[in-house]
């Protein structure tokens, strides 16, 4: 499942990040993400092995960016936060390189590029889990 995203997975990703780009600074637009992204996992119940990794990370990559956007994290670089929301853009939008609508492909379409980004950024990543850590054990 580590594969890398197929060059059309690539291509639609681009357009998330570009708006993506744009709702990075905008911490209303972010708060409605987050709130679209609880919607997507509420609906996801199921408590299949690949289903429940990928909203554990959803829910790691929705602490990360609900605690920079209230300021108790400042450690998120702002490549990071693009990337992460335009992977988070790309999950939530029913129409991607493979519609959710299709069993099974639409997620596993989704989770090929938020693994990809999770690789990518595993330090950033990292780094948030250890300040979270600390910050849970204080």
């Amino acid at each position: 499942m580590s594969k890398e995203p197929s060059s059309r997975e690539k291509k639609i990703f681009n357009k998330f990040k570009g708006k993506a780009e744009s709702i990075v600074s905008d911490n209303d637009a972010l708060r409605k993400l987050l709130v679209k992204l609880k919607a997507k996992l509420d609906e996801s119940k199921d408590n299949d092995s690949l289903r429940t990794k990928l909203v554990d990370y959803l829910k790691l990559l929705s602490r990360m960016i609900g605690n920079t956007i209230n300021g108790t994290y400042k450690d998120l670089p702002w490549q990071t936060m693009v990337m992460m929301v335009g992977g988070l853009l790309y999950f939530i939008a029913p129409l991607d390189a493979l519609p959710d609508f299709i069993p099974i492909a639409g997620l596993v379409d989704d989770a090929t590029i938020l693994i990809w980004l999770g690789k990518c950024f595993s330090e950033d990543l990292d780094n948030y889990k250890s300040w979270e850590n600390s910050n849970l054990s204080a």
